[in-house]
């Protein structure tokens, strides 16, 4: 397995072959949003390959000189699911993001906050993904933001796979106000440390 930077007319064809079914609507940034981003060096996608095969994708926010980027997007393709595939992007994404940005230490994950789940299926759904996440040497923080009226708790993968990792509400700030425009980030985003 390995790891490949996607070009922009790669991650037009996993966006509209993969991400429009992977991810609901309203959860799903316009391609174009995603492709100047990437035009603009504030994102980066990469594909996990299998025998020259796309097995998975990510989509990273990575703003310029900050210590945490934002695993915006992973998913692993259908036909792959359960096979390990998202253990090993884990493995091999830091080695890969660390050579590109040297000053990035790691990145931060937003999952749906667990207590903000409507029934006990999606309560479910969240805590098997936090608990993902955990297994592949990510780390619950204390920071939680609400963008968009939706609630998320934050976790950080460390590149040195360090659970002890200091992620503070700049760090998190930071991305955010890289990632919106002003006015949406003025009335769509809300941080707080518990």
């Amino acid at each position: 397995m390995e790891i490949r930077e996607l070009s922009a007319k790669q991650m037009t064809e996993v966006y509209n072959q993969y991400m429009v079914i992977d991810f609901p609507q309203d959860e799903l940034k316009p391609l174009e949003r995603i492709l100047h981003t990437m035009k603009t060096g504030l994102s980066c996608a990469y594909g996990i390959y299998g025998e020259d095969e796309l097995r998975g994708y990510a989509v990273f926010v990575v703003p310029d000189g900050l210590r945490y980027g934002l695993l915006d997007y992973l998913a692993v393709i259908k036909e792959y699911r359960g096979a390990g595939i998202g253990h090993i992007f884990f493995e091999l994404v830091g080695d890969t993001l660390s050579a590109r940005y040297p000053a990035l230490r790691g990145f931060l994950i937003e999952s749906e906050d667990i207590a903000f789940a409507a029934n006990d299926k999606e309560r479910q759904i969240r805590e098997r993904r936090i608990a993902f996440y955990q297994q592949n040497h990510c780390a619950m923080t204390t920071l939680g933001s609400r963008l968009f009226g939706v609630d998320y708790s934050i976790l950080v993968y460390d590149f040195d796979k360090r659970e002890d990792a200091k992620v503070t509400l700049e760090d998190l700030d930071s991305v955010y106000l890289a990632m919106f425009p002003k006015h949406h980030y003025e009335n769509n985003v809300s941080l707080w440390e518990v």
